[in-house]
Order: structure tokens, then C-alpha cells, then sequence
């Protein structure tokens, strides 16, 4: 049986894997818009904000910059 850490690192990859994913359907079936779905990252990036000092945090902000870069820039 996994310990209390891993099983926390495996809920939060799960918890985010599902989020990606949901995002994803919905951006690619138009029930989102571009913006929309801008805006749930930007969200996404504000709730990181005040743990971006932790190492855990810096990864999420660079993670979620990544997709605001990427799959879901403005600039398409």
C-alpha cells in the first residue's frame, strides 16, 4: 500500500489529468471559447499564485504558463 505522499502526489496527477482533459473536451466541442478557456487557466494560475514560492507551486505556474503559451495562446 502506497504512504500518505504518494497517495497525495497521485491525487493531485489525477485531480489535474481529469482538469486537462475536461478543459480539453470542451475547448475542442466549442462549449468553450478560446478566451473561456483562457480565462480558466488564468484562474488556475491565480490560485497558484501564492504558492509559487514552493517548489510544488513553481512547477504548477510553469505548467499552466505552458499551456497559456501553447494549445491555448491568443495568438492563433
Amino acid at each position: 500500500m502506497a504512504d500518505n505522499e504518494t497517495r497525495a502526489k497521485a491525487t493531485a496527477l489525477t485531480g489535474a489529468c481529469i482538469a486537462s482533459a475536461l478543459l480539453d473536451a470542451l475547448y475542442a466541442k466549442g462549449i468553450l471559447t478560446l478566451d473561456e478557456a483562457r480565462g480558466v487557466l488564468t484562474s488556475a494560475m491565480q490560485q497558484v499564485g501564492p504558492h509559487a514560492q514552493t517548489s510544488e507551486g513553481y512547477i504548477a505556474t510553469g505548467m499552466i504558463g505552458n499551456m497559456l503559451s501553447g494549445p491555448y495562446t491568443a495568438r492563433r
